[in-house]
């Protein structure tokens, strides 16, 4: 282990900045202001490993979604968990398994708000930057936070009137329209800026079971922004930002089929899957009898009659059984599928934060940060990918599917300033979060309407912590000393509701064992040491060390069982991840060229990893999360651009990631399984880009190009779960061409993306072990666009 960290060192020891793939490079030698310590800094003097989309590479590269950082952060992987709505952020191994009901590894915020296990889909429009902060963040933000950090900063209003409009067009109907305006509303004490978009695109999967396709997108957006300047040295920024989408998914197809052995975790009569073999005596499972609840008997076998309705069924209705519906999907491909279920991605999303500045001296600022968090979704979902009714939700109105509501509300006080040489950051933080999920579904709908369950329950979060770190400088010697601490309580509850499967089979008063009221409180310290050498103005070198972790919780679709995942409960203990990170940066000149290169090596240790397993408890499908004992994560990234002549701008970017269970034995049910792959991390992963800007008069012709590449990963942490779990490696490319008038203030750009049609696939549903059905979610095909925007 030492030996890998020399190497990694050795690599870090290379000079450092960040380029970005699918989007317009920031010039080099330009500097760049990131928050990535709670103060404004440049991005080459910041002893953080962090990459920054500008306002005008968001625009240019048309950035509008969260899964467009696949290609455009290095290192940061958005997984697509049962659908393309359902989204994932992962940095370094770091995740978050669908179903787990933990909290993210990579935590999303809006103007300095967490904001949950929101996606941060709202925020890409009128930005004014990006920030993707690297490795464990446990100290200085709101949420602590084992991979990383995503830091959404939204335009602020201006002191002019002025603002811009954007309406953009492409194939599958794609249409985007966009624009902000500022309004002074009193001088400079009192400023507006209002934003919106509205957003449309039919679907690129065509089902042929209803003739229709899939995936159409409806969103739109609608943001005000008011500072008030109320002194001289008081400054309060509103933000109110509301979210609506009523879209569908694109769907998950299948993609693997486990074997049927008639025994073990799946519960689906084979007749069923593979129609025209011979018919087994299919049970349950083998392990239902140590599942079942206590007091309420063992779960039966299949009644022989119900196997003749499923032979009869098929035998009425010719075909090959799910076998032969995999063979039939992974030869037309992704884009055309057969499937029955409903696809349903409603979302309301309302987002308020209010900050206040006080200038207390010319070195130090006391900063209030409030939020608001009130999001409302529905998901109609086909889980199995198929036209078989094995996992689904009904149509609109039926009750069915998966339907959350979350609100929550934070509050921090922080002071921030210089004292000498010593920078320091000090700060309370609060919140309160509830969420409410009703989660209805249909399985196993063959003959006579399926089973029908409802997993019905209530989160709370009240969350207690204080926090401080400072930066001492030994004089002129460009060495900084830095140490950070953070204490956190969390008080997490769960409560089971009437109409909850658990719930009705235990009745009101539930037998020992089991609660259907629980809470449980969680203390945990985090930390920060580090070293930072400025070798020179242009020349960073740092070493930092952390500790940051996810609280532990109730997963609200277990059991309420008392106890973890390993006994069927619905417990999980925290999860800590420890780090040492070494990097360099430089932002300069190579020979007279412009030059700016980033580089870093980091090692995690990771303990109780948070994963999903699943399981049939007490004739329930159950999902419960366990804790895989310990884990560790090792790798490498690199970042690099220079402007070998005055037109032309290079870059690339290349990242290592080894992650992996190191002890990874886990009891599920009192069933010893073996966790042994990290998914949603592929080893490697890089991009290179060439960008031409030719002036022509008062206009700039614009060319760029770029190719994205990752190698393969899996979207399960088990290889017992095998079938249609692996994403292979892929590689895009993408182009665009544009002509700008800076003067007048206007450009179009048209986009070409994954231009040679690749098919590649982001994520999908890794349920194989209870529907013995895996499916993956495809990326999109070929889509090209065409952008006109104007400033005034």
């Amino acid at each position: 282990m030492n030996g890998k960290i020399m190497l990694l060192a050795g690599v870090c020891m290379l000079p450092a900045a960040p380029a970005l793939a699918q989007s317009a490079p920031e010039q080099p030698s330009d500097e760049i202001v990131v928050t990535a310590q709670r103060r404004s800094e440049n991005l080459s003097r910041t002893p953080v490993a962090v990459t920054v989309l500008s306002a005008q590479a968001l625009a240019e590269a048309q950035i509008t979604r969260s899964d467009d950082l696949r290609a455009a952060a290095p290192g940061l992987s958005v997984r697509s968990g049962l659908s393309s709505e359902q989204l994932n952020f992962s940095l370094r191994g770091n995740t978050q398994d669908p179903f787990s009901n933990v909290r993210p590894g990579v935590m999303p915020y809006f103007n300095e708000v967490q904001i949950g296990s929101q996606s941060g889909s709202s925020a890409f429009y009128d930005l004014q930057s990006v920030q993707v902060l690297k490795g464990p963040q446990g100290t200085l933000f709101g949420r602590s936070a084992t991979g990383g950090a995503l830091l959404f900063t939204t335009h602020k209003p201006e002191e002019t009137l002025g603002g811009y409009a954007s309406a953009l067009y492409g194939n599958y109907d794609q249409a985007r329209a966009e624009g902000a305006i500022n309004l002074p509303l009193s001088g400079d004490d009192l400023l507006l800026r209002v934003a919106g978009f509205y957003s449309r695109r039919d679907g690129f999967q065509h089902n042929l079971f209803t003739g229709k396709d899939e995936g159409k997108q409806r969103k739109f957006g609608f943001r005000p922004s008011l500072t008030a300047h109320l002194g001289p040295d008081v400054t309060n920024e509103l933000v109110v930002d509301y979210y609506k989408s009523n879209s569908e998914n694109t769907v998950g197809v299948i993609s693997g089929l486990l074997p049927y052995t008639g025994t073990g975790t799946p519960y689906v009569p084979a007749a069923y899957l593979y129609a025209g073999t011979s018919t087994p005596t299919a049970t349950l499972t083998g392990q239902c009898a140590v599942q079942g609840f206590a007091g309420l008997g063992a779960c039966p076998p299949v009644s022989p009659l119900v196997s003749g309705f499923y032979n009869a069924y098929f035998a009425a209705h010719p075909t090959a059984g799910l076998s032969g519906e995999l063979a039939a999907q992974q030869a037309r491909g992704p884009y055309d599928i057969n499937v029955d279920g409903e696809n349903i991605a409603d979302n309301r999303t309302t987002i308020v934060t209010n900050t206040t500045t006080v200038r207390l001296s010319d070195t130090a600022k006391l900063k209030n940060i409030f939020g608001l968090v009130d999001a409302h979704s529905l998901t109609g979902f086909e889980a199995d990918g198929t036209v078989f009714g094995i996992a689904q939700t009904g149509p609109r109105g039926s009750g069915q599917g998966l339907a959350a509501i979350y609100h929550g509300v934070t509050e921090e006080l922080q002071l921030v300033g210089t004292a000498g040489k010593l920078d320091y950051v000090v700060g309370g933080y609060y919140a309160n979060e509830k969420s409410i999920t009703n989660f209805v579904t249909q399985y196993f709908d063959v003959v006579f309407g399926g089973v029908s369950q409802a997993n019905i329950y209530r989160i709370t979060n009240e969350t207690l912590a204080g926090y401080g770190q400072v930066t001492y400088h030994l004089g002129d010697t460009g060495v900084g000393l830095t140490g950070g601490l953070r204490y956190t309580r969390e008080k997490v509850g769960k409560t089971l509701l009437p109409g909850d499967a658990f719930f009705e089979a235990l009745g009101p008063t539930p037998p020992a064992g089991y609660s259907l009221d629980k809470r449980r409180t969680f203390e945990n310290l985090s930390w920060t040491l580090g070293l930072q050498y400025q070798a020179s103005p242009q020349l960073l070198f740092y070493a930092v060390s952390r500790r940051a972790f996810r609280s532990g919780g109730f997963n609200g679709q277990s059991p309420p069982v008392e106890g973890d995942g390993s006994v069927g409960g619905d417990l999980y203990r925290p999860e800590r991840v420890t780090d040492a990170e070494v990097g360099a940066k430089f932002n300069g000149r190579l020979g007279a060229m412009p030059f700016r290169i980033s580089a870093d090596g980091y090692y995690n240790w990771i303990s109780d990893s948070q994963r999903a397993a699943f399981a049939f408890i007490g004739g329930n499908i159950a999902t419960v999360t366990v804790n895989v004992p310990k884990a560790h994560t090792y790798g490498a990234e690199l970042e690099a651009q220079v402007k070998p002549i005055e037109v032309l701008t290079l870059g690339g970017t290349f990242n290592y990631t080894n992650a992996k269970f190191t002890d990874r034995n886990v009891s599920v049910v009192g069933v010893p399984q073996v966790f042994d792959q990290v998914p949603d991390t592929p080893k490697t992963s890089g991009a290179l880009f060439a960008d031409v800007r030719v002036p022509a008069g008062s206009l700039t012709l614009l060319a760029h190009g770029d190719a994205y590449h990752q190698s393969a990963t899996t979207t399960s942490p088990r290889s017992a779960n095998f079938a249609g779990t692996r994403i292979s490696g892929y590689t895009t490319a993408n182009f665009r061409l544009g002509v700008s008038d800076e003067v007048a203030g206007w450009s179009i750009i048209a986009n070409l993306k994954n231009a040679f049609k690749k098919v590649y696939y982001v994520g999908g549903l890794q349920a194989g072990e209870i529907y013995q059905v895996n499916t993956l979610v495809p990326g999109e095909p070929r889509t090209f666009t065409v952008e006109g925007r104007i400033s005034f």
